[in-house]
């Protein structure tokens, strides 16, 4: 299995009780978390995205710049709650983009 190590974690607010098999998206491709979210890093499958390197854009939640979007709700049930939780969670480690 391919894995990928992605610079966030319950230090900037991503909930460390989020299960395995979450959703994410790297490169604008759907995959999941494996395993425990730490306090600076968590681990995706990268199986699903052979091109994936260094650099690749990762979406927690939201629209990648590749069109396809991640509900924050569906992320939010990973952790047994709400996306309002998640957003009130974020720390200001993480640079947010936010449009109108």
């Amino acid at each position: 299995m391919q894995i990928g190590i992605v610079a966030c974690g319950y230090a900037d607010g991503y909930q460390r009780i989020t299960q395995t098999g979450t959703p994410v998206l790297v490169d604008g491709i759907r995959t999941q978390t494996i395993g425990r979210v730490s306090m600076d890093m968590l681990a995706v499958d990268l199986g699903s995205v052979p091109d994936a390197q260094i650099g690749s854009e990762v979406v927690l939640w939201g629209q990648s710049i590749h069109g396809t979007v991640l509900p924050i709700d569906e992320v939010a049930a990973g952790s047994d709650t709400v996306g309002y939780e998640l957003m009130c969670a974020i720390t200001q480690r993480v640079p947010v983009q936010i449009e109108s």
